[in-house]
């Protein structure tokens, strides 16, 4: 089940390609998609929009080592407003957005001796910020990213919706995509 989601998130975002223009150096080149280790860890993709806007997408799983997984999706409006370095191979652009997230959530733990499995869905608001390695001779890119998380609304499916969580926090990765 999950490799179809990530197949239909794909082909949902190839759908996006015709029409647009990539902001920067390669205007030929407006898509790019490729793999992010992190949190989440997945695939990736960015549609430029124009100067100097951009859609990032995300799917992947989180697996934080603390018993807590899920599937994470995320959309992202990104601005560039300032390029830090400029040079013949690399162009070093920083860049902020905002965006929402929907995370399937799976959270294993022991009470009483017990082992106990709590699965609910977060939907939330992220916000992201980051540094972007734009290689100039290749239609590669490289970003590190930091984002901060508030999730907003909750869904247990047992118990419904609860407010009993933590709500904020942040996700890391980095990332590279290929640009067509």
């Amino acid at each position: 089940m999950r490799n179809k989601a990530i197949l239909v998130i794909a082909l949902l975002i190839g759908g996006l390609i015709p029409g647009a223009a990539r902001a920067g150096e390669a205007p030929n080149h407006p898509f790019g998609f490729g793999l992010v280790v992190g949190e989440p860890t997945g695939l990736t993709a960015k549609l430029y929009l124009s100067q100097p806007f951009a859609l990032q997408f995300g799917a992947g799983f989180v697996d934080n080592f603390d018993g807590e997984d899920g599937f994470h999706l995320n959309v992202d409006a990104l601005w560039h407003p300032a390029i830090l370095a400029r040079g013949a191979d690399i162009t070093l652009p920083f860049y902020i957005g905002v965006g929402g997230r929907l995370f399937d959530h799976r959270y294993d733990y022991i009470a009483n001796g017990m082992r106990y499995v709590d699965h609910d869905t977060r939907l939330g608001v992220r916000v992201p910020f980051g540094l972007l390695m734009d290689f100039n001779k290749v239609p590669l890119d490289l970003y590190f990213e930091l984002a901060f998380v508030v999730d907003l609304v909750y869904f247990d499916e047992t118990i419904g919706p609860f407010d009993n969580r933590d709500r904020a926090g942040f996700q890391g990765g980095i990332g590279l995509r290929y640009y067509f």
